[in-house]
């Protein structure tokens, strides 16, 4: 039975006539164009747009330097570069991502224990020179306050 079936569709070319008929039902409706700069799309739940970094309570980046971001990164879009405090310990002294390399995937987000960096729902990252599209510790910070909400924390000298 079934191969009778599928040979009466092949004859009638049955899925053919389907796709036709989809085909011309979109044809008829009018197109649907958005005046950009005034109508923006609005961002959606789960959208991974540009790249943010939280502070931490010294009023700092919350990388801690651990490199799995960079190590996981399948486009090599990150560059944290460390180097060894007085106490042993690591000091963040370069974190450099570039968006012009990022695909966006996220994986750096999974990979960071301290959750230091997230990504935002602005999508709208156009830029008139390859500087722009370049993102420094101190500028992801700045997108974090911006996304978050938070004013600049004045750095405490000790």
């Amino acid at each position: 039975m079934n191969g009778l079936k599928k040979l009466l569709k092949t004859v009638f070319m049955v899925e053919i006539a389907q796709g036709m008929a989809l085909t011309l039902k979109t044809m008829l409706r009018p197109a649907v164009t958005r005046q950009y700069p005034t109508e923006k799309r609005k961002p959606f739940a789960g959208s991974r747009g540009l790249h943010a970094m939280r502070r931490n309570e010294k009023g700092e980046g919350a990388c801690i330097g651990c490199g799995l971001c960079e190590a996981v990164c399948p486009a090599q879009a990150i560059k944290v570069v460390t180097t060894e405090g007085p106490n042993h310990e690591k000091i963040v002294t370069s974190y450099e991502l570039d968006l012009l390399r990022c695909v966006f995937c996220g994986f750096c987000i999974d990979a960071c224990p301290v959750s230091a960096i997230l990504q935002t729902p602005e999508f709208e990252l156009a830029c008139y020179n390859r500087r722009d599209a370049f993102y420094t510790r101190e500028r992801l910070v700045e997108v974090g306050d911006r996304f978050m909400g938070h004013p600049k924390t004045e750095k405490k000298h000790d």
